[in-house]
């Protein structure tokens, strides 16, 4: 008899349905199917809200301008004791309103991640596996708010300042948040819902024209802020979609992306189907060892189910891109181009 757990772990997964496993059969089931499983997502998030009354107080503490956008480094207030930092990039067309984008940057150096900037400030000449996204949306015509993610670049512990600028303060936040129930996905959560706060504090956002595009960690950030902000109307997730089992059970991976008994109530496709009925674009890399391919393609059918019990598959589409883990953003800019 071995003494290995494999086979528990095993056994504990395959013989565990959570309880909300999607299986609607009409709307009214879905409606109720929604709105249960948001209560049960926001408590395993540590009663997290998307609604804040705390003042922005925005202040604009750098400006660059290009030939074809206008970049600018926005601070403002997340709650009593905590700021960000977010990088704007506003298109220099002149129109009366834009269309809105937040973009949310994965593990790396942080904001300045996905808007063409090397960890110093400087231009950056080598993209990293984020490609510098945002620049290719707010060229096609969206405003971009990247905003700077708990835990990442300026936004690290104190203690962490003065490690490599990928360094982050991960590990240390999320076990500190666990021990008061509370989690670092949801504190993400709250960065996103706070920068759309911002976007419709502007004169220049369409306010129903809001979408959210997320890649690797920022993906998973993407994906809950999405379920549960309804202010996002479009959203495109890359390089995370799978289920729990194939991905973050299967390899090590960072402590941001646990959710204490997500699992008693909830697959990830059945949280990504909560985006629902608004249109979703999920993108993938044919070769991703972090996010494999078999999973996505699990999770996606899933996800799928949901759109064909309303009735509108046509507002659900994959993106399977011959590469590794990391960005592309031909798919991405169609599809907010055509829903936005």
């Amino acid at each position: 008899m071995s003494l290995n757990p494999d086979k528990y772990l095993k056994v504990l997964y395959q013989d565990h349905l959570p309880k909300y496993t999607f299986a609607s059969k009409s709307k009214e089931e879905w409606s109720n199917w929604r709105e249960d499983l948001k209560e049960a997502l926001i408590e395993a998030l540590g009663g997290i809200t998307v609604e804040d009354n705390t003042p922005l107080k925005a202040e604009i503490s750098e400006e660059v301008e290009y030939d074809s956008y206008l970049r600018q480094r926005v601070v403002f207030n997340i709650n009593d004791y905590l700021k960000t930092s977010a990088y704007l990039l506003i298109p220099k067309d002149k129109r009366k309103e834009y269309p809105a984008i937040v973009a949310c940057h994965g593990h790396g150096y942080g904001s300045k991640e996905v808007v063409g900037l090397t960890p110093a400030g400087l231009e950056n000449q080598k993209p990293t596996c984020h490609n510098n996204f945002a620049l290719d949306l707010v060229k096609k015509g969206f405003l971009v708010i990247a905003p700077e993610i708990i835990g990442f670049g300026e936004r690290r512990l104190a203690e962490d300042n003065h490690s490599t600028p990928t360094e982050n303060s991960c590990y240390q936040l999320a076990t500190y948040l666990l021990m008061f129930g509370k989690t670092l996905a949801g504190m993400r959560v709250i960065d996103i819902s706070r920068s759309i706060d911002y976007l419709l504090s502007r004169n220049d956002v369409a306010s129903q024209r809001i979408g959210c595009m997320g890649f690797s960690g920022g993906g998973m950030v993407a994906a809950l802020a999405s379920a549960l902000d309804e202010r996002i109307r479009v959203a495109v997730i890359s390089g995370y979609t799978n289920t729990f089992k194939d991905s973050i059970m299967s390899t090590e991976h960072c402590l941001d992306n646990y959710i204490p008994g997500i699992l008693k109530y909830a697959e990830l496709a059945d949280i990504i189907g909560m985006i629902a009925p608004r249109p979703l674009l999920i993108q993938a890399g044919l070769t991703d060892n972090i996010f494999p391919i078999d999973g996505v393609l699990t999770a996606y059918q899933r996800i799928k189910e949901v759109y064909q019990c309303l009735d509108i598959e046509d507002k659900v589409a994959k993106d399977i891109i011959d590469k590794g883990h990391e960005v592309a953003t031909d798919k991405p800019c169609e599809w907010f181009k055509r829903w936005l």
